[in-house]
């Protein structure tokens, strides 16, 4: 007689199967989701016994689900723009906590809480390595990754600063700013009044002479000419002082009179400034607090392929007032054609100390050359012009933005230009993806079959990469599923009708008393 067994395991094997079909279809657009494959095993046989070659005659008795398998194929990416979004590229899970247990998924649809911390749809904390001062440690022991609310960037000091430009060599060469006489003036060997003052600066260097008995005008030009700052010279009756900075003078106190009658003297009026054959430019430098300073660079010409450079801060910003303070001064040399040839290194070590805001002393470095040693500062026949200026300095910028990046770090985008990385997003692979436990929620859980998870960065030991602003889709596919519905449909409905027929049989068996 037929066993009614055989086909009714066939029923439930294909309805089981058709189960495992829907549940495809139903996470057509779950992201991340992972498509599953019913395998059919057939049941025991039954040996009924040989045939004449000896080979066993044997009657099965219907089938079973041997496994439900998941296809951990590489879903579609589709850019999303969400900056916490993220696909995985490859193999592993995004590792998570939830509610004290570890999970694991594929499903990059994060969200930042109101806390900061890194977060799955259903409430997941993401596990990783946070940055400390900007600096990721993958060493270091996994936990919850957090983008702070208020996160800041803190200040950094210029170091280094870069202007490239060109000094028009066409410049005429600049007249030296020099005092202006007036007056009949008093002759050389006059002998002067004794405790005359002569007293003035250039707004960073000061000179000051008080005359002796016996001193003449000579004496007052060789005490002059002593000081680094100023040169003297005599030009008939009258004293033409000049700053060594090049800069315009300022006489605060004149009392020289000859010492017979006190009718002879000499009458100063302060220097004007002049442009004529200079080029000025600015850069703006941050010290240790942030604050910003200009300071401005000024390029004289002294003669032909050679020029004097200064370099200048505004007074009220290092404590000082009236003219810029000049904090740098020296020459450059010019080859014919018009590369750099002195100084012949960096300049290095310029100091700037007495901020007025109370920030530490800076110190930075002038970038002359580049990376390839040609000269940033060259002489040719064009207008002077500064076509890049450079400097390594910031102030404090605020959290604006952040992006994910193909290993998993979120480097955060700040208000002063600074990216700085935040945290990293660490990626699990599993010796066997097929032994995980699916939890629900897009999460899997790992078991005896999977192995304990291998926790690390995206795109090393064999761990994918990580596309940020995109997720990935589910694999399933719809045409595939449609036809597996087929199949499984045609399985039940046969089975179905071998049991009607079974049923007809032993109907038929039961009217042979009649």
């Amino acid at each position: 007689m037929p066993s009614f067994s055989t086909p009714l395991s066939g029923l439930n094997a294909n309805s089981q199967d058709l189960s495992v079909i829907s549940n495809n279809l139903a996470n057509l657009n779950t992201i991340g989701y992972k498509d599953e494959v019913t395998n059919f095993q057939d049941l025991f046989y039954q040996q009924i016994g040989t045939n004449g070659a000896g080979n066993p005659v044997q009657v099965g008795v219907g089938t079973k689900i041997d496994a439900v398998s998941g296809q951990f194929t590489q879903g579609s990416i589709e850019a999303t723009g969400a900056p916490t979004d993220l696909a995985i590229q490859g193999q592993g899970f995004i590792t998570l906590v939830n509610n004290g247990l570890q999970e694991y998924t594929r499903a990059g649809n994060l969200t930042v809480a109101a806390n900061g911390s890194l977060v799955t749809a259903d409430g997941g904390l993401v596990q990783g390595y946070q940055a400390v001062n900007g600096v990721i440690n993958p060493s270091q022991t996994l936990g919850a990754i957090s983008i702070p609310p208020g996160l800041a960037s803190p200040p950094h000091a210029t170091t280094n600063v870069a202007l490239t430009l060109n000094l028009d060599s066409g410049t005429s060469v600049a007249p030296s700013p020099a005092s202006q006489q007036t007056g009949a003036g008093i002759a050389p060997t006059t002998v002067l009044s004794t405790g005359s003052v002569l007293a003035f600066s250039d707004g960073t260097n000061t000179f000051s002479y008080t005359t002796v008995a016996g001193d003449t005008l000579n004496n007052v030009l060789t005490a002059i000419n002593a000081n680094p700052n100023f040169t003297a010279s005599l030009s008939g009756n009258s004293l033409v002082v000049s700053a060594a900075s090049g800069k315009a003078l300022t006489f605060t106190t004149n009392s020289l009179t000859d010492a017979a009658a006190g009718t002879q003297a000499e009458a100063f009026a302060a220097s004007g400034s002049s442009t004529a054959g200079t080029y000025s430019t600015s850069i703006a430098v941050n010290d240790a607090l942030g604050a910003s300073h200009v300071l401005t660079f000024t390029f004289t010409k002294t003669a032909a392929n050679a020029w004097n450079y200064s370099v200048s801060i505004p007074a009220a910003d290092v404590g000082a007032t009236g003219n810029p303070v000049v904090i740098k001064t020296g020459t450059m040399a010019f080859n014919g054609s018009g590369q750099l040839i002195t100084p012949g290194a960096n300049v290095t070590g310029i100091p700037v100390s007495g901020f007025a805001d109370g920030a530490s002393n800076l110190t930075f470095n002038w970038q002359l050359f580049g990376a390839n040693g040609s000269g940033l500062v060259t002489q040719v026949s064009s207008p002077s012009t500064a076509s890049s200026s450079l400097q390594d300095g910031y102030a404090t910028g605020s959290l604006s933005s952040y992006t994910i990046d193909n290993t998993g770090t979120i480097q955060g985008i700040f208000t002063n230009g600074q990216t700085v990385p935040i945290a990293q997003i660490a990626l699990a692979t599993f010796a066997n993806d097929q032994g995980l436990e699916r939890n629900g929620s897009n999460d899997f859980l790992p078991s005896l079959s999977s192995g304990t998870a291998n926790i690390g960065v995206a795109g090393t030991a064999g761990r994918g990469t990580i596309t940020g602003g995109s997720l990935e889709l589910s694999n399933a596919d719809i045409a595939t599923e449609f036809s597996k519905l087929i199949l499984a449909e045609r399985g039940y409905q046969a089975n179905a009708r071998a049991i009607t027929t079974f049923d007809q049989v032993t109907q038929d068996a039961i009217n042979l008393k009649q």
